[in-house]
């Protein structure tokens, strides 16, 4: 990569992603063929080949890193790893299914001067869903998503879709203070975004389910349910307490 830094960054998390993460690296490099931009692979130890892959797909091309992470803690650790690495003006988190097409990155990319957080809402009412999760885990979502604002941990209406961007100087301030390891830790960024004064912006998405998600609906969703909703009261006490002691 020149040192220059890119406009855009993509980073991608991945653990056990050896069946789906080649064929979204090939896509990223038939959509983006000539972008200047970095797209960085964040791959915690699992117990299949997904680095071993990434390597083979990415080749030669210089705007792919393979950033891998030493011990597996989570998808949250995954993502901070990259986002605080990442060098690109605007930075992107998406899943390595790639379940919102890789054309949205653009159509995101007309929003940069109204906001400092562009996260993608499948709830939105311009939003396409093209392919249904299974019943068992879409109900799981909604119930989440439902439990989070009766709790008042969120004022959004769909915290966990897996397409999200942030200035980079944004991303530098949430990501820094993230400490939501698992899948909870968007409700945390969310959080933080809100309390340290960013605009954010909910944007449609055209999303479909691909087979494969690692996520268990029933114990990776009370978990990180419950976990999320600590982080969301920690985060408000520390920054109340921060803006009393200024005072």
């Amino acid at each position: 990569m020149p040192d220059q830094a890119p406009r855009v960054s993509i980073v991608i998390p991945a653990r056990n992603e050896e069946v789906r993460l080649p064929a979204s690296i090939r896509e990223i490099r038939r959509i983006f063929p000539t972008e200047e931009w970095e797209f960085l692979i964040v791959i915690e130890p699992g117990s299949d080949r997904t680095e071993e892959v990434a390597r083979r797909e990415s080749g030669a091309d210089p705007r792919f890193e393979i950033v891998r992470n030493p011990t597996a803690h989570g998808k949250g650790y995954a993502v901070k790893t990259g986002m605080l690495r990442a060098r690109g003006d605007w930075i992107f988190f998406m899943d390595a299914d790639l379940s919102v097409p890789l054309r949205f990155v653009h159509e995101f990319l007309r929003f940069t001067g109204e906001a400092d957080v562009l996260m993608g809402s499948r709830r939105h009412r311009e939003s396409r869903i093209s392919a249904r999760q299974p019943l068992p885990r879409e109900a799981a979502g909604r119930i989440f998503n439902r439990m989070l604002k009766l709790a008042g941990a969120t004022q959004f209406s769909d915290t966990q879709c897996g397409f999200k961007a942030f200035r980079r100087t944004t991303a530098r301030e949430i990501f820094s203070r993230v400490r939501q390891e698992g899948f909870g830790f968007d409700v945390e960024a969310m959080a933080l975004a809100e309390v340290l004064g960013f605009r954010v912006l909910e944007l449609p998405v055209e999303w479909a389910d691909v087979a494969g998600s690692k996520l268990r609906p029933l114990r990776d969703g009370i978990s990180s349910l419950l976990e999320a909703i600590l982080a969301v009261r920690r985060v408000r006490h520390e920054y109340q307490k921060k803006c009393q002691s200024s005072e």
